[in-house]
């Protein structure tokens, strides 16, 4: 599976191109699709927090964990693990659900990088996707 990047406006940087790839989670409504950033250096794929409902999820005070990005900011998630499917692949994976609503859809590593082989082809601006399993 091929993805091209996405053109997007940088306030650094101007145009710039992104890894960026349509992913779907299996909620209780049906499966929902998404367009996430491909990040090799997020842990784990984070939605935010309109996924709650449609999972059918209740949060638990000692299920709040807060993960970090570049700086101090720190985000309230909760672990939960749900059916995702890229391309015609559907698998089991961890996905951390913030509990708020601004943040960007993340595509990372944990339970879903084991299941491809993952080519970043910058020159080109199309990410490569194999099947590994």
């Amino acid at each position: 599976m091929k993805f091209p990047y996405q053109k997007e406006v940088s306030e650094l940087f101007g145009e710039i191109f992104r890894p960026i790839v349509e992913f779907e989670i299996e909620t209780k409504i049906g499966w929902i699709s998404v367009l996430g950033y491909i990040d090799s250096g997020a842990d784990v794929t984070l939605l935010p927090r309109s996924f709650i409902s449609p999972l059918g999820i209740k949060v638990e005070e000692e299920e709040i964990k807060e993960v970090r990005g570049i700086g101090e900011g720190k985000v309230p998630i909760i672990i939960k693990q749900v059916k995702m499917k890229l391309g015609n692949k559907n698998f089991d994976a961890k996905v951390a659900i913030a509990l708020i609503e601004d943040i960007p859809y993340i595509l990372g590593r944990e339970d879903v990088f084991d299941q491809f082989k993952i080519c970043f082809d910058q020159r080109k601006k199309i990410v490569h996707f194999e099947v590994t399993r």
